[in-house]
């Protein structure tokens, strides 16, 4: 006697099953290649030599050329001397290297002072924009251009920053000036980018 042929919700629900362990499966095997690629790179990383970073692209701050003067307003005041404090200090983007990458390119023994440059620019792209964002609040927009776009030539990858200043582009009939953002937003090595470069081309079509 023939069996009873079997219910189509009951062949989808056992598809589905085998469909799930095999992905959970190719996940787990994924996840365990990736742990064990990364241990082997860390591994190597840590017996790197110090290398010479001398030579490498370190950002000067241009006080002469940015708009530092004499205020009273306090939120200037202490955006200026936080630039000037950075300044002083050794600045380097190194922005989308892991501490890994950064051993396995410049030796382990170089990994502390790289961090503290990378921190000091992270701290840079930040300032850079709440001081050109607040120049434009104020209604200081030659100011804040000057701000702004020296924040695109150390490139940074503050989102924000590249609105403002894309924003400030189209209000002041600049438009074609966003075409260098663009091309600035697709060098740079940041998990931002993708959205920094559709946030542009929609303000550059609108």
């Amino acid at each position: 006697m023939p069996l009873p042929p079997m219910p189509l919700m009951l062949i989808i629900i056992l598809a589905f099953t085998i469909w799930l362990h095999f992905m959970i499966r190719k996940s787990d095997r994924n996840s365990r290649e990736n742990k064990e690629k990364f241990w082997e790179e860390e591994t190597k990383s840590n017996q790197v030599r110090k290398v010479d970073i001398s030579g490498l692209d370190y950002i000067k701050i241009p006080m002469d050329t940015l708009p530092i003067f004499e205020t009273t307003d306090k939120t200037l005041v202490s955006i200026h001397k936080t630039i000037t404090d950075l300044s002083q200090k050794s600045i380097l983007n190194l922005t989308g290297l892991s501490n890994t990458e950064l051993k396995l390119h410049y030796g382990v023994a170089n990994l502390t002072f790289l961090s503290e440059c990378d921190n000091n620019f992270t701290l840079l792209a930040r300032t850079l924009y709440q001081w050109g964002s607040y120049l434009y609040q104020i209604g200081n927009v030659e100011d804040a251009l000057k701000v702004l776009e020296y924040g695109i030539t150390c490139k940074t990858d503050v989102a924000k920053h590249y609105h403002l200043l894309a924003t400030i582009y189209k209000d002041t009939n600049k438009s074609d000036k966003i075409t260098n953002l663009i091309e600035v937003a697709e060098s740079i090595s940041s998990l931002m980018k993708d959205s920094i470069l559709k946030d542009l081309k929609a303000i550059q079509e609108s």
